[in-house]
């Protein structure tokens, strides 16, 4: 967590972000502008190095 949370503390579109540790699937919250789709931050995740895809209900 210690590499995504400069990111998303960062990130001109995020309003508020979070995650989930106690979850297996570390699930990942993302409340942003309607400047940045999920895809935008997908792509930028992985780029970090961080496996990460929407999940389906």
């Amino acid at each position: 967590m210690k590499n995504i949370k400069p990111f998303f503390d960062n990130h001109s579109s995020v309003i508020k972000w979070s995650i989930d540790i106690e979850d297996i699937d570390n699930v990942l919250k993302i409340e942003a502008t309607t400047n940045s789709s999920e895809n935008d931050f997908i792509n930028q995740i992985k780029a970090l190095g961080f496996y990460c895809d929407v999940l389906v209900d």
